[in-house]
């Protein structure tokens, strides 16, 4: 049986992999099509409220990679977009000491060049509201 905590992710990931597998995103294409949000989204971003990087890069299998740095390397096990109401979603999945099944689950918004969501603490099951702004180029 799944714990109470658990089952909002469950779902989540049931609602933003469904439109993975229906429309080909983070399967293998030959011509992948990039809507401009998800072009957009490509870059460093910090948390607003610690100093926590997320580093997004364009994928040809999934869309999007990530990395994530907490200020030492996080290792993610899997990234994955799906586009839902018109707006663009990345869903990063966290597996390392301290972070095991922790994720993030973040949208573009245009209007403040920002990814905002929820972030899961995968131990706990504890949910913050987050917001990353993205980082000056050097």
């Amino acid at each position: 049986m799944v714990p109470l905590r658990y089952k909002w992710l469950v779902l989540m990931l049931a609602v933003l992999t469904a439109p993975l597998t229906a429309c080909g995103i983070g399967q293998a294409q030959d011509s992948p099509i990039y809507s401009p949000d998800l072009l957009a989204m490509q870059g460093r971003w910090v948390r607003t409220d610690a100093p926590y990087v997320i580093e997004l890069r364009q994928d040809t299998v999934q869309g999007l990679r990530a990395s994530y740095y907490n200020p030492r390397p996080i290792h993610v096990e899997q990234t994955r977009t799906a586009r839902e109401k018109g707006l663009q979603y990345v869903m990063i999945e966290l597996q390392d000491v301290d972070y095991d099944g922790s994720t993030y689950l973040l949208y573009y918004d245009r209007q403040q060049d920002a990814l905002q969501g929820i972030y899961t603490h995968g131990a706990s099951g504890q949910r913050f509201q987050v917001s990353f702004s993205r980082q000056a180029s050097r």
